[in-house]
């Protein structure tokens, strides 16, 4: 089994050095992991930091090389003990990103790159502390229009491998919004699903959503709909910012992925695609 959606304490959100993930991967059985740190870049809000050793640095090329030989030092130690390790980011995308994310990524050699959407107009709404500016401001259908205007933006770019957490708006739009978050139009939903497919970009089952609703992102009826439009690439990650929650709920997904037709979960290796199957 493997996890490729992985935060440890350089991400200022989350907790757990390399090492205390590598050993809660070998002891829940997992063969292969990839950490994915937080980058966010954008200059007109307050989180473009990487930490090392509990101080905050500026996000930078230089930055991503000191957490590449961290990384790359536990993937040849966790190697003789059969764990893999991969190096990999997930990148909060705004449109404008292109430019600076290539030149901070210039020789990092990274394995993965996962694409997120995390703040729209500046403004995260994957935050319990900033999401009502923005619900506040927005109907429900203006709120998923401009989330998924977003989305297409991210996809055209070219720039990543996997889409992180597609329905994450639901997290805390659910609240304010009440079940009026899931009316995303099948008319339109597939015609997300058959971006990503044809721009061969790996939509993400991503378990954090259990522990936050009891429901995978993505919901139940956009996975049929991802089925549906054929969509083949899949990745599978617990976003845990904490080494005890590394793996949570993988197999239950696992299943998830069965029961809505698929068969394989997707790797990568300096930012080259394997099919695993399940």
């Amino acid at each position: 089994m493997i996890d490729y959606h992985i935060h440890t304490q350089h991400s200022i959100d989350a907790s757990g050095t390399i090492s205390a993930y590598c050993e809660r991967a070998i002891e829940i059985g997992l063969e292969e992991i990839c950490i994915t740190n937080h980058c966010e870049l954008d200059p007109l809000r307050n989180d473009s930091f990487i930490r090392f050793d509990g101080e905050r640095e500026p996000f930078s090329n230089s930055a991503l090389l000191k957490l590449k030989r961290e990384i790359f030092e536990a993937r040849d130690s966790y190697k003789k003990r059969g764990l893999t390790v991969k190096f990999g980011i997930e990148v909060g995308y705004y449109k404008g990103i292109e430019g600076i994310l290539g030149e901070m990524l210039n020789g990092v050699d990274l394995d993965f790159v996962i694409g997120a959407i995390h703040c729209l107009e500046h403004i995260c709404i994957d935050s319990s502390k900033e999401c009502a500016t923005y619900f506040d401001q927005h109907d429900v259908h203006q709120l998923i229009q401009n989330y998924y205007r977003a989305v297409e933006d991210l996809i055209r770019s070219g720039m990543f491998d996997s889409l992180a957490h597609i329905d994450v708006y639901k997290k805390y739009g659910r609240n304010h919004y009440g079940n009026n978050i899931c009316d995303s139009s099948p008319d339109f939903m597939s015609r997300i699903f058959r971006m990503i497919r044809d721009n061969h970009i790996a939509l993400e089952i991503n378990t954090a959503g259990m522990r936050f609703m009891n429901e995978f992102y993505p919901a139940p009826t956009l996975m049929k709909i991802a089925s549906e439009q054929g969509v083949k690439m899949i990745t599978i990650g617990s976003d845990s910012h904490r080494p005890e929650d590394l793996g949570k709920d993988l197999a239950l997904a696992t299943e998830y992925l069965k029961s809505h037709g698929f068969d394989g979960v997707y790797t990568f290796d300096k930012r080259e695609p394997s099919r695993r199957k399940m």
